[in-house]
């Protein structure tokens, strides 16, 4: 009889030590609840991607308003973005001039947000180098057919404790700036953590900050960084009041509101944890890239085992989720995928592919028309 319950205390606790570790794992590290969810998006929806014709040296990061195309083209000599009319296919011009100016930079940010004043179409450029802020007046800049900065900031690209440097800064609204603040190694064993940040544009000030993890994972034997595992892309809601950021190395999207500062994680049933780190798992790829507007989010799936250096694998799947974390659609796309940029003006996501100038998109009206339509016969 005792050695019956001994072997049942030696289970008990064995089980309760096992749940332990999974929770402790999670909160141990997130800063937020984790849901689990559903994989309830039906069979995956196969989609074509539509080829955009330009006639003209398009080249690098791409952004799009409307009719406009902008490229960040390293290969310009003298500029560092070019434009082009997606109506027409020609190239309206150069802009954004290299170089040690006032109005000038040796290298400006990728563009992640438009925006209006007035008539004008402007966006905010960030030039780390120069630790300067520059809007940019592209409406202006295309009728004048010269770039037309409106304001330059200075704005140091070093945070308070001499760290990280700011990116994939949103205007939340005139003064108010939403800026990721990227990790940077301690020492070899350890790193930063990533963390948001709301300043004021115009005297560079540091209101609040909001963190997603409470701490790195240290371990040596580990086969990936701290500063890798916790490596994410990520993308504002458009009215600015959150933001979603996807796990390079966990099945996971993080939704922070900065509204109320909670963070809430969303991971796939059945994936990893942070516990995966600590063990000798093989630590996979999953989310690549995410776009978002204000009803859905759409990430760039892999989930699979990690590329090497020179691989180039086929990532072709994206993830359509709502703002409350639901896995809304799976779409597969008949081409490979690296980038991809939300066009909220036609509901049109614009990609590029690995080791070609090409872009494509997808007209996100066809899908989701056909989608619901699909649905509805089916119920």
């Amino acid at each position: 009889m005792e050695r019956i319950k001994y072997i049942f205390c030696f289970i008990f606790l064995s089980i309760v030590c096992i749940s332990c570790h999974e929770g402790c794992d999670d909160s141990t590290y997130f800063n937020g609840k984790i849901r689990i969810i559903e994989d309830n998006s039906k069979a995956v929806k196969k989609v074509s991607l539509k080829n955009v014709i330009l006639n003209g040296a398009n080249f690098g990061y791409i952004a799009v308003y409307d009719s406009l195309m902008f490229f960040l083209n390293s290969k310009l000599p003298d500029r560092s973005y070019n434009i082009f009319n997606i109506n027409t296919g020609e190239e309206i011009g150069t802009f954004c001039n290299k170089g040690g100016g006032p109005e000038e930079a040796a290298a400006f940010g990728p563009i992640f947000q438009f925006f209006k004043k007035g008539n004008d179409l402007k966006t905010l450029l960030f030039a780390p180098h120069e630790g300067k802020l520059f809007i940019w007046n592209i409406t202006q800049s295309i009728t004048q057919g010269s770039t037309i900065i409106d304001k330059v900031i200075p704005y140091t690209w070093r945070n308070e404790n001499g760290g990280a440097c700011y990116n994939e800064m949103y205007l939340q609204n005139n003064n108010i700036l939403l800026a990721r603040v990227d990790p940077f190694p301690i020492n070899d064993a350890d790193a930063t953590l990533l963390f948001y940040q709301k300043r004021t544009l115009d005297t560079n000030k540091a209101l609040k900050n909001y963190a997603i993890y409470k701490q790195t994972i240290k371990n040596r034997e580990a086969p990936i960084i701290p500063e890798d595992f916790f490596a994410s892309a990520d993308a504002f809601k458009p009215d600015g009041t959150k933001i979603v950021q996807v796990m390079g190395h966990l099945p996971q999207l993080n939704i922070l509101d900065f509204e109320t500062g909670q963070v809430v994680g969303y991971r796939m049933e059945g994936g990893d944890d942070f516990s995966v780190f600590q063990g000798k798992k093989n630590i996979k790829n999953y989310y690549v890239e995410v776009q978002a507007d204000d009803n859905y989010i759409y990430a760039l799936y892999w989930g699979r085992d990690r590329w090497g250096m020179y691989e180039i694998p086929c990532v072709n799947t994206i993830h359509v989720f709502d703002w409350y974390g639901r896995l809304v659609q799976k779409l597969e796309t008949d081409y490979d995928i690296d980038k991809m940029f939300l066009d909220t003006v036609r509901n049109r996501l614009y990609v590029t592919r690995p080791k070609s100038d090409d872009v494509y998109y997808l007209d996100l009206d066809e899908v989701f028309d056909s989608f619901f339509i699909i649905d509805n016969e089916k119920k």
